[in-house]
């Protein structure tokens, strides 16, 4: 099966001829290295929305991303193989102040120090999909203290509880859709401030 993948060539070929490239979606790409990664983002400057479910290039290809692609505005990482804080850290701090989407659903090594790069550095972010049992409190309130312009958010993180959900009921006041999977260990009193403070909120789903 590997002889039929993409390869580096195949992709460094690709950003060759389609430069004016804005969307890139490389699932299941086992083959791709960090080096194609960086010389598409060379030859592609108007790479707006990259999508790499599935990866596996790790901490490396992570830091490619947040180095080289500097104009970044939605970024899928769910999946993403042996994806660590030391990864993430370097792409908020490089790419994050364009971000507007990210995805790190079912990445499991990730901490709230992740979360506190992203809140830190993406303030810009609208939507954010977030899968992570070694999430807690703190991580999450750093999230909702950073990112106010937040429209969507996603989250199984079994370890909140009252305090981080009140906080988005606080701070994250555009928010429309609330996703909160897997949940066990919150009460009604958190629902009832992101009732009293989330007043563009359309869909919740629990």
């Amino acid at each position: 099966m590997g002889l039929y993948c993409l390869s580096d060539a195949g992709l460094t070929a690709l950003g060759e001829g389609f430069t004016k490239l804005d969307k890139l979606s490389l699932l299941w790409c086992s083959n791709v290295t960090s080096a194609s990664l960086k010389s598409i983002a060379e030859k592609c400057c108007s790479l707006r929305s990259l999508d790499l479910q599935d990866y596996y290039v790790g901490d490396q290809g992570a830091a490619v991303v947040g180095k080289c692609y500097t104009q970044l505005e939605d970024l899928n990482l769910r999946f993403y193989r042996g994806l660590t804080d030391t990864g993430l850290i370097v792409l908020a701090i490089g790419c994050g102040k364009t971000l507007k989407s990210v995805g790190v659903a079912a990445c499991a090594k990730l901490t709230n120090i992740s979360l506190e790069a992203i809140g830190s550095h993406c303030r810009s972010l609208e939507k954010l999909s977030l899968d992570s049992e070694f999430i807690n409190n703190k991580g999450i309130l750093v999230v909702a203290k950073g990112c106010r312009l937040l429209k969507v958010l996603k989250l199984q993180c079994i370890n909140v509880t009252d305090e981080a959900l009140q906080a988005i009921g606080i701070f994250c006041l555009s928010l429309e859709l609330l996703a909160l999977y897997n949940f066990q260990r919150f009460t009604g009193k958190s629902l009832c401030a992101i009732g009293e403070g989330c007043k563009k909120l359309k869909k919740i789903l629990l």
